[in-house]
């Protein structure tokens, strides 16, 4: 179930409908005519438009939010994915935008970049773009709120039990032209980008508009609110001893694996397992990237086809070194798909795990 008779070319080749068979090894120039075949099936998938819209002006702030900031006032982490239940792994994970731990307060941050306008309709958001086009969430207040509860559960898993009080949970919009109607305003719970560029200390000049908001998020964990000020005293903030045990928890949950496609698009999920030059590698360790090099074309091609070097070849800290064959291929689960996908390989340029 390896060949191009087997699937044919489809807008989502890449995605084979089972495990390609392992052949012996066979350095004949029928199999290597056979493989430079398959590989000259090989075409560019650039992303998909959906994602590219509007994703201009998210990447930047997302490259800023998907590091870990250390400042005087604490600590941030984006993209942490929190298992809904530690006890049962199974039942799925959270994915919070950012992740802010300081001595005062743990804040979880959603971060949304939406133009136009979002109104109250019941208990439902509904976000209309400039475009008029209408999308309808459930509370993203309470959404986050389940998330509050996961990473709490999960820090209790870990040793460390934070109360409630030391908790905050925020939606933060950053694009400027977003309208809120009056409801969505007042709620505490939601924060625009104008109330962080009217409070605290001023940033020097050369801080991009991303750090900005970092650091002004970190900011806004550390210093007390109005009520806090008025009860200083009664509640007691987190000791450093604490305070670097939870960061080192939150830094040790995962974020995404990501899949770099021939042509730019992006899968991004749970990568389970990849085979590798025929050996198939279960554990696979997170933070690590693997660069996959191939001879893809009618020219380059003609490289392996002559027995000068294999298909592909992979370098980097996640995978050894070596060979990349068209029977290689990755058992990877895409976020929003229902089940996980066999992916080959000769479509894929780069794997990064979270």
């Amino acid at each position: 179930m390896n060949n191009a008779e087997s699937r044919g070319v489809t807008p989502e080749d890449f995605r084979l409908p089972g495990v390609p068979e392992l052949r012996p090894a066979d350095d004949s120039w029928e199999r290597r005519l056979t493989d430079w075949r398959e590989m000259m099936l090989v075409h560019p998938h650039a992303e998909l438009p959906e994602v590219m819209a509007g994703a201009r002006g998210e990447l930047s702030l997302r490259r800023v939010m998907g590091r870990h900031h250390a400042s005087r006032f604490g600590h941030s982490f984006g993209g942490k994915r929190v298992p809904r239940d530690p006890a049962n792994p199974m039942v799925g994970r959270f994915e919070i935008d950012l992740v802010v731990v300081t001595p005062r307060r743990i804040a979880i941050v959603e971060v949304k970049h939406w133009s136009g306008t979002l109104r109250l309709d019941a208990d439902r958001w509904v976000y209309q773009r400039r475009s008029g086009e209408e999308q309808v969430f459930k509370s993203l207040v309470a959404h986050n709120e389940n998330k509050f509860r996961a990473l709490q559960r999960y820090l209790r898993a870990e040793g460390v039990d934070v109360p409630d009080a030391r908790f905050a949970q925020w939606v933060v919009f950053t694009h400027p032209r977003l309208d809120l109607d009056d409801r969505l305003a007042a709620n505490p719970g939601v924060v625009k980008l104008y109330d962080l560029q009217t409070s605290g200390s001023r940033l020097g000049r050369g801080v991009s508009g991303p750090e900005f908001l970092m650091a002004k998020l970190i900011e806004r964990c550390a210093k007390p609110s109005t009520a806090e000020a008025l009860t200083e005293g009664l509640f007691e903030m987190l000791t450093p001893a604490v305070t670097a045990r939870i960061a080192e928890a939150v830094g040790r949950l995962r974020t995404w694996d990501v899949l770099r496609l021939h042509g730019g698009r992006q899968l991004i999920g749970d990568l389970l397992w990849v085979r590798v030059d025929g050996r198939r590698i279960d554990a696979l360790s997170a933070g690590r990237r693997a660069g996959l090099h191939w001879w893809r074309g009618k020219l380059w091609g003609l490289v392996p086809l002559a027995g000068l070097a294999p298909f592909g070849r992979v370098r980097g800290d996640l995978l050894p070194e070596g060979p990349l064959g068209v029977d290689d291929c990755a058992y990877f689960h895409e976020a929003g798909r229902p089940k996980p996908s066999i992916i080959a390989l000769q479509y894929v340029d780069e794997i990064r795990t979270g």
